[in-house]
């Protein structure tokens, strides 16, 4: 059995490889042909930027909800902590989200016309796949090299690789389709915005993107983490609508779970 998952994960790397290899230069083969107007896509991006004092109220909610969450363990036995943190992750999820839209200002791209812009995802998340991983694989290598001990998956990455259960499906689909409807709105949404218009495009995506990893807590997936997020802001400045980034979003973290579930 083990033989079988292990095959079935090469098989899936390879397959991302050559599949993101060559979705890659169809993109990049687009993007010479129909070249964009920087200045028009980076003016929209700016027009939907948030002010400081919204931003400040965001992250002052986010921050005390993290907080209070942060004692939820005091309340419960250990072996319900794992329930309570699902639970309390989706309440966060759930407030976040009336937050934003109580803050009086929507985020670009969001309405059900633009659905159809859904359908990039899937190219745009192949055509970033090989630069993960080969990125990742690296950084990885060099880490177990340095601290001479194998790396250890984020604790929300054992939960969802173990046994099947309840909990574990709930905690599946909260990842695959909560958590990047909620990080998308939050991070690519509101805070990229925001600094892409003070610090320029570049300064937004790095700055964007090394906030997104730093906040998973997890040192092994902070390079793989700030690339999907780096990848995340320009599909969001490229076509104005946060659905190809929340797709992208879902089958980064539905593959991870799939490879890990395997055996990864």
């Amino acid at each position: 059995m083990g033989a079988m998952a292990s095959s079935f994960v090469e098989i899936l790397s390879v397959a991302l490889f050559l599949g993101g290899a060559g979705a890659a230069f169809l993109l990049l083969r687009h993007a010479r042909r129909h070249p964009v107007r920087r200045a028009a896509l980076d003016d929209a991006l700016a027009a939907r930027a948030w002010n400081s004092a919204q931003l400040a109220v965001v992250l002052g909610v986010l921050f005390l909800l993290h907080f209070a969450a942060a004692f939820t363990g005091r309340f419960f036995y250990e072996e319900q902590l794992p329930f309570a943190r699902m639970v309390v992750t989706v309440a966060i999820y759930a407030i976040m989200v009336a937050v934003v839209r109580a803050a009086g200002r929507g985020v670009g791209g969001m309405g059900l016309r633009r659905w159809r812009t859904l359908g990039l995802a899937m190219p745009f998340y192949l055509a970033l796949m090989p630069f993960v991983m080969v990125a990742s694989k690296v950084w990885q290598t060099l880490l177990e090299q340095a601290t001479n001990r194998p790396v250890e998956l984020q604790e929300v990455a054992q939960t969802v690789g173990g046994e099947w259960s309840w909990l574990r499906l709930a905690y599946i689909l909260v990842a695959v389709f909560g958590a990047p409807v909620y990080e998308e709105l939050i991070f690519r949404g509101i805070l990229f915005p925001y600094l892409a218009k003070r610090a320029g495009l570049a300064g937004g995506v790095v700055a964007t993107s090394l906030v997104f990893a730093l906040v998973h807590l997890h040192l092994p997936s902070m390079v793989p983490l700030g690339l999907l997020s780096a990848a995340l802001c320009l599909a969001y400045w490229r076509t104005g609508s946060l659905w190809p980034s929340i797709g992208m979003h879902m089958l980064f973290n539905a593959v991870s779970i799939l490879a890990i579930s395997n055996g990864a």
